[in-house]
């Protein structure tokens, strides 16, 4: 998983896709330290949920935003995710649901919460504005 965000960051990189910020050392240490947080999360979520989900960070959506020291990182809107899965899979028939549904998470930011599934992959977005993971539990509720 590392290695893939590391390989899609760099061809962005070059192709100039990422913003100039995105390519800061505080930037490139943020995300570093967060990729680890993720990874945790993922762990933890996969234990749970007795699933082997990718998990990933759209880090260009954060970039711009990361620049404002008020805003949390993006490792705690995953957290979001990976907390309501883990609700989900407390029971039989949600972690069934889990297992036979979701391959991959990709949470980004944007400028309104919301999430979709499709083709295995539910992705997440959530704007800077204290969403918890009760709004995402509701959705995987309704829609797995």
């Amino acid at each position: 998983m590392r290695k893939a965000l590391k390989i899609t960051l760099a061809a962005l990189a070059m192709a100039g896709a990422l913003p100039a910020a995105a390519q800061s050392l505080k930037l490139k240490e943020v995300f570093n330290n967060d990729r680890t947080k993720v990874a945790e999360l993922a762990a933890q979520t996969n234990a749970v949920c007795g699933t082997s989900i990718n998990f990933s960070v759209d880090y260009p959506s954060y970039s711009q935003l990361l620049a404002d020291d008020n805003n949390q990182n993006p490792w705690a809107y995953m957290a979001n995710a990976t907390d309501a899965l883990k609700r989900v899979c407390q029971s039989s028939d949600g972690k069934q649901a889990v297992q036979a549904k979701i391959k991959n998470v990709v949470v980004s930011n944007g400028a309104s919460e919301s999430e979709t599934l499709s083709n295995g992959t539910f992705h997440y977005t959530v704007p800077y504005a204290g969403h918890s993971p009760k709004t995402v539990i509701d959705w995987l509720q309704a829609n797995l």
